[in-house]
């Protein structure tokens, strides 16, 4: 029997005003062929602020070399720990107390390539290991979009399909590089891969416009990849096959005033594709389309059908108050890598402050829960060994000398994993365990949440911060 997830949110949309309609630009048109874009790349200097949830640590193991542009640096730790390391290569080794920032040089591919200066920074741990991480990152100007390509697996090359990482400018959190004819996507544009020599040489991007087949769809489109940025995911465009399949749906929805995952032969519009896509997809209603992959989100059960890791795509569909998002259609393996996917990231500031509430209902006759906190995992196998979620401070508030003796505040919250929750069959379903506050997050406030689980036998522990928004209007109250 299929799972049947539904989400019951009912917006509240503020009040229209009388203002004269504003000419928009026609929407892009689906179905459109791809086309080079223009795209430039060079080589920038970029402070270690990037993050990463499914590349694996940025700060990476010195080891006994480091190995750049395939020429072996060795490396040494002396009594003393401080690290020796061959900088060029030519048997001469330069002594690193604590923490420094070296320059190499890297010669690139193909019949004339590219020699480039490299800025690593090598790190001392407390526990007396070195790490290291390029600080040297290739900028991509792809048409009139900014990108950054982070070299995330330290061998002085940017173009190692999914283990290097990519942003937007601007962005913090890097999701795998995208093969050369992988389909990723910005607010804007869908691109068919991307192309680049090790050291950015003769970069080559095709794409179009992104676009989905109905355009009322577009919004719930950029809403899921909105929220996918945030975490560090490969933000992706619809499927059209599925998209068209999800909007039979969301129409049937609509002639018949009612949300369902099911259609009911010889009612107005019933289809055997728009019945298989509702069983398959989740659903709201009431809430704009670009909000509907927010107030996803912001629930327990649906939350993992936006962020999922390995999605290649999505089927989207929006019409008259319905909305709807297939994101378990089209999926590729899952490196062990991937996992576990945090939700929200470490850092992450402006998150929500409610639960939204859901059917079936993670936390039935609590209508003011907060803001659910998961970890997935590849594996069903997990059980939540220990949770703490505690109150820090102010967001954006200058640290405080810690006071001897003192614990911050704690929340209590509900606890999920496979074997606990309140409806057995989701919580089984979801590969992943949760903390929901028993009372809404405080605005403007810094958490700190550490999360204990036994992973398939292995103990996995974390400990990170995270901040909350202003308060107000955060998105979608309870439906029903």
């Amino acid at each position: 029997m299929p799972l049947r997830l539904i989400v019951l949110l009912a917006a509240v949309l503020p009040w229209p005003q009388h203002r004269p309609p504003v000419p928009q630009p026609p929407p892009p048109q689906a179905g459109q062929p791809d086309r080079p874009i223009p795209v430039t790349a060079s080589l920038q200097d970029r402070p270690n602020t990037f993050q990463a949830q499914l590349l694996g640590p940025l700060d990476l193991p010195v080891g006994e070399s480091v190995t750049l542009g395939g020429r072996a640096h060795p490396a040494r730790v002396t009594a003393k720990g401080a690290l020796e390391i061959d900088v060029q290569g030519d048997g001469k080794f330069r002594s690193l107390p604590r923490r420094e920032i070296v320059t190499f040089t890297v010669k690139g591919e193909g019949e004339k390539p590219r020699t480039s200066s490299l800025k690593l920074e090598f790190r001392k741990l407390d526990d007396g290991t070195w790490v290291y991480r390029n600080l040297t990152v290739l900028a991509l100007l792809i048409g009139t979009e900014p990108f950054v390509v982070a070299d995330a697996n330290g061998n002085g090359a940017y173009n190692d399909a999914g283990l290097d990482g990519m942003c937007a400018e601007g962005q913090a959190w890097l999701f795998p590089l995208p093969g050369p004819d992988e389909r990723w996507c910005s607010a804007m544009t869908d691109f068919a891969g991307i192309r680049l020599g090790s050291l950015g040489e003769a970069p080559a991007v095709q794409g179009r416009p992104l676009a989905t087949g109905a355009p009322a769809a577009l919004a719930v489109l950029k809403g899921v990849n909105e929220e996918r940025v945030k975490l560090g995911l490969t933000p992706r465009p619809e499927d059209p096959r599925l998209s068209e399949e999800l909007q039979k749906h969301c129409k049937y929805m609509a002639a018949n005033n009612t949300l369902t995952h099911g259609e009911t032969q010889g009612r107005p519009g019933h289809s055997p594709e728009g019945h298989q896509a509702g069983l398959r997809s989740i659903l709201s209603q009431g809430m704009p389309a670009g909000g509907v992959a927010h107030g996803m989100v912001t629930t327990y059960f649906h939350r993992q059908d936006v962020i999922r890791p390995n999605a290649l795509a999505f089927g989207v569909g929006y019409e008259g108050a319905f909305g709807g998002i297939d994101g378990r259609s089209k999926l590729a393996p899952a490196p062990a890598r991937f996992w576990p996917v945090l939700c929200p990231v470490p850092g992450q500031q402006d998150v929500g402050l409610m639960y939204g509430k859901e059917a079936p209902d993670a936390c039935p006759g609590d209508n003011l829960a907060g803001y659910p906190i998961t970890a997935y995992f590849g594996t069903p196998k997990l059980k939540l060994t220990s949770h703490a979620l505690k109150v820090v401070g102010p967001a954006n508030a200058p640290p405080l000398p810690p006071v001897r003796g003192a614990e911050p505040p704690a929340v209590d919250c509900y606890v999920y994993d496979p074997q606990t929750g309140a409806s057995a069959d989701m919580t089984r379903y979801q590969h992943c365990v949760c903390i929901i506050p028993k009372d809404p997050l405080k605005g403007s406030t810094l958490y700190e949440v550490t999360l204990g689980v036994d992973v398939d036998g292995k103990p996995w522990s974390k400990t990170w911060r995270f901040s909350t928004g202003a308060g107000g209007f955060r998105g979608f109250p309870r439906g029903r």
